[in-house]
């Protein structure tokens, strides 16, 4: 058995895992990122960095090495009724320092990531390693075991064991940790094809018959997702492959070809539209951030912002508090206290839209014709932007420790 030893052990190397354990190597902690798939390579995470992030990674010293990697730029979202846009925001108007989310694959993220943890001799991180049992002594958490490629066990003694290994979080299970509320109203289906000539390449969020998202997938593809109530797509399966194709079709018109094709239902990955926040985030000696502590729903593509934001914070009441063995509870809990409220506000934002995403359509002439006309009027309403920042935006982060930035050694690796 492989037994180590480091100041922090992350399990999961999403982007909360490796923001915390990139931030704390750059202060010289030994950090080990645990994260239990061989390969960054995952299908449809979240890959919008919103303008919060923008600014987070700007202060950071990160914003010019995250933006060198291949990415696109997105300045305007649409809205779409019935295969028609009938308005548009600009993030210029919530957000004019930085104008713009960066559409960026996860695995080109997290990769980046690696790379500049990679030159810190503190930083490690060990892919295909899985978490199965925390080490416990006096009832204070003392680290973890669990196997290296499904055969080789280890075992990993920390000061603290921070779980950021997602909305199914083993680390969460582990550690008795229960949820304050769980919501689970809706399902996105996603879905991906080529873009067509001549098609904007921004987001898109489509209020017809079929209802849902279309985002620029990098390089140049769109990716599709079709908001249903939970356990609806049990049902449209049921219905069979053809009437599927033709509910594809009435989601928008560019996806007829695509349609056409469809003989079943591989190209097609539900995701579960969960909103959940754990009532606790921290036991003596374990820490749980980004979609462990709270997951969000795809519902405003603000999951991996929120989660990064979580880490920064993380990292900043972790650091000072390594190198005098378990880390106590109620320090842990300075990250929920610090975090909490936002997230609460988001998880009700996130919750309205959903409401929306999901209200039937009227059938009532009077209300299909009038609501054509009374989204754009919405859509350019001067409230509007204030409600668009406080979702993309967040709430302010607390002032970080310029130590933690790279602005002095930024440099494109």
């Amino acid at each position: 058995m492989t037994s180590v030893r480091a100041s922090a052990c992350i399990v999961g190397g999403g982007p909360a895992g490796l923001m915390l354990g990139l931030l704390l190597a750059k202060r010289g902690a030994d950090v080990l990122v645990l994260e239990g798939h061989e390969d960054f390579e995952r299908e449809f995470r979240g890959e919008v960095l919103q303008p919060s992030t923008a600014h987070l990674l700007d202060e950071l010293g990160l914003l010019e090495y995250v933006l060198a990697q291949p990415h696109s730029l997105l300045e305007v979202g649409k809205i779409r009724l019935n295969g028609q846009e009938v308005g548009e925001f600009r993030f210029k108007k919530i957000a004019p320092r930085y104008p713009y989310a960066i559409w960026m694959p996860q695995p080109i993220f997290l990769a980046a990531m690696l790379r500049k943890g990679t030159p810190f001799p503190s930083f490690q991180c060990w892919m295909g390693a899985k978490v199965t049992k925390l080490l416990e002594e006096d009832g204070k958490v003392v680290g973890v075991s669990g196997f290296r490629h499904g055969k080789e066990p280890f075992e990993v003694r920390s000061d603290v064991v921070v779980g950021a290994d997602g909305r199914n979080s083993t680390v969460a299970r582990l550690g008795r940790f229960e949820p304050e509320y769980e919501h689970h109203d809706f399902d996105v289906i996603w879905f991906t094809i080529e873009q067509p000539h001549g098609w904007s390449s921004t987001f898109y969020v489509s209020l017809g018959e079929v209802r849902g998202l279309m985002l620029p997938k990098y390089p140049h593809h769109i990716q599709a997702g079709i908001v249903l109530p939970t356990g609806d797509w049990r049902r449209w399966r049921q219905d069979g492959v053809a009437v599927v194709a033709e509910r594809v079709r009435r989601f928008d018109p560019i996806f007829a070809g695509f349609a056409a094709t469809l003989h079943d239902f591989t190209p097609f990955f539900p995701l579960e539209g969960i909103i959940r926040l754990m009532r606790e985030w921290a036991r003596d000696g374990l820490l749980l951030i980004g979609d462990a502590a709270h997951t969000m729903s795809p519902a405003g593509a603000i999951g991996v912002n929120v989660a990064i934001a979580t880490a920064a914070v993380a990292a900043q009441e972790l650091y000072p508090r390594l190198g005098r063995g378990p880390i106590a509870r109620e320090d842990l809990q300075a990250v929920q206290r610090l975090r909490e409220a936002d997230v609460r506000t988001l998880h009700r934002f996130q919750l309205g839209a959903q409401r929306v995403l999901l209200s039937p359509g009227s059938r009532n002439p009077l209300v299909r014709w009038l609501v054509p006309k009374m989204l754009p009027l919405f859509l350019r309403s001067p409230l509007l932007p204030t409600v668009q920042r406080r979702i993309f935006f967040g709430a302010p982060l607390p002032p970080l420790d310029p130590a933690f930035s790279f602005r002095e050694s930024a440099g494109v690796t």
